[in-house]
């Protein structure tokens, strides 16, 4: 099968041993250690004495969780989107969930380092991972605009950062917590066509060219599932692929 470049290839989830996703989906989705946490300076009041303190944890966090739960059945691949973003595939004992990150003002030797660690913490929230650090209440702490740091650390309620580990890996047993359905959305779509016109194949010609390799009518690639968007990549490779010996 040809690599794809604009998604992670993954094994269909039943290739895996069974998983119970309700619990996977739980223990993934708890808050990490208190001693985890940072804080980054969000926006900031009019005079700029004080600053909304963002939570986020590093990356490690997040790659230690998944190393806890899921040992050797998760992986992640990255896709360059534009300039300054990226798409990072994340997958999961089969299962792919995608989101972008992107430089912004990072320091530029840094750049790609700070979107790949966006992306992947972007793409672990799709499984619950980390998602809980978005739903924390609003925290106003002094602020130093010279500096554009926070000047103290806020204290998370008890409840934001109680944390069970270690713990035992989920048993493995049903999946009705998790749909297999998710479409790949807009960004893994825009890439989709880039790299179909890479391939040769004009922007006019995708939805047909989807049509007939799905056997079926597309309105618009971000509607299209994880084995909708292989089945069109694997036909369109194939097509070009002809097309390469023929002209030769």
């Amino acid at each position: 099968m040809n690599a794809t470049p604009w998604i992670t290839r993954t094994e269909n989830p039943t290739t895996h041993s069974p998983v119970d996703w309700n619990e996977l989906l739980t223990a993934l989705s708890e808050p990490f250690p208190e001693e985890i946490i940072r804080f980054r300076a969000g926006a900031t009041n009019r005079d700029k004495t004080k600053a909304i303190a963002l939570a986020y944890a590093d990356p490690r966090a997040y790659e230690d969780r998944l190393n806890a739960l899921v040992p050797g059945e998760w992986q992640v691949e990255f896709t360059p989107w534009g300039e300054r973003r990226i798409i990072c595939h994340l997958t999961i004992l089969g299962v792919t969930r995608s989101s972008t990150g992107e430089s912004g003002d990072s320091n530029p030797d840094i750049a790609g380092t700070s979107a790949e660690a966006q992306a992947f913490k972007r793409a672990c929230t799709k499984f619950g991972l980390g998602r809980y650090l978005y739903a924390l209440p609003t925290m106003w702490v002094d602020y130093d605009p010279r500096t554009k740091h926070l000047l103290s650390t806020p204290e998370l309620q008890p409840a934001a950062h109680k944390a069970k580990w270690p713990r035992k890996k989920p048993n493995r047993a049903d999946n009705s917590a998790l749909d297999l359905s998710e479409t790949i959305g807009t960004a893994r779509a825009v890439a989709m066509h880039e790299q179909l016109i890479k391939l040769g194949f004009e922007r006019a010609s995708h939805k047909d060219l989807a049509a007939r390799a799905l056997k079926r009518r597309v309105n618009h690639f971000k509607d299209l599932t994880e084995p909708d968007a292989r089945t069109i990549w694997n036909y369109a490779t194939t097509l070009a692929a002809e097309h390469k010996t023929t002209a030769a």
